[in-house]
């Protein structure tokens, strides 16, 4: 491999494992993920216009530029983590996105199903939140090394609504090892191979 090609990966590397924005320890997210479930105690419900412009808005995300929208969808102050950083800030979602969109040749997100946890009822249970999960697929096309890479995954994104319809609270729950890990050349040699062979024959 070219030095300059080795640079590439390096950068590669460190931008989206290696970014002081993802929590430190043994269980990854896990802390700061229950730690931020309590913004989601006061949230309000969401509506289905409230649900169009968060797809709408990660459906242009090759298109527009990330700062002129993304204060029509998320609070100055949330919890964001895609399984790849976690960031508390608007702004510092808005350079993070804005980083993806800029290695984007075009992305598609497809709503599959919209789904809210209901409240037990006959006997005594946990309050629910008033989170919902939204099923999606999605399909990205970027270059990576000078090569067209073609991304086709599942996930579910779990969101909590301030009282103004902002987004406080998003958790994704996506294979990044399929979505991404798997075009990068030292990761995703290990990748596929760990997929083909973890699958029962």
């Amino acid at each position: 491999m070219k030095t300059d090609q080795l640079l590439v990966l390096l950068v590669l590397t460190i931008a989206l494992w290696g970014c002081s924005s993802t929590p430190a320890g043994p269980y990854g997210y896990t802390a700061s993920y229950f730690e931020a479930r309590s913004l989601c105690d006061d949230a309000s419900p969401a509506d289905n216009q409230q649900i169009e412009r968060f797809m709408q808005f990660y459906n242009q995300l090759s298109n527009a530029p990330v700062k002129q929208h993304i204060a029509d969808i998320y609070a100055p102050d949330i919890y964001f983590n895609d399984t790849l950083v976690t960031l508390t800030s608007r702004d510092s979602l808005a350079s993070h996105l804005q980083a993806t969109a800029d290695n984007l040749e075009r992305m598609s997100v497809t709503l599959l199903d919209v789904l809210q946890p209901m409240t037990s009822k006959g006997h005594e249970a946990a309050p629910q939140s008033q989170a919902i999960y939204l099923l999606w697929e999605m399909e990205a096309q970027f270059s990576l090394l000078g090569k067209k890479r073609l991304s086709h995954t599942l996930g579910i994104s779990q969101l909590c609504f301030n009282d103004q319809g902002l987004v406080i609270f998003h958790q994704d729950f996506w294979d990044s090892s399929q979505g991404l890990d798997q075009h990068l050349p030292l990761l995703g040699p290990p990748t596929r191979w760990l997929r083909q062979h973890s699958t029962p024959h």
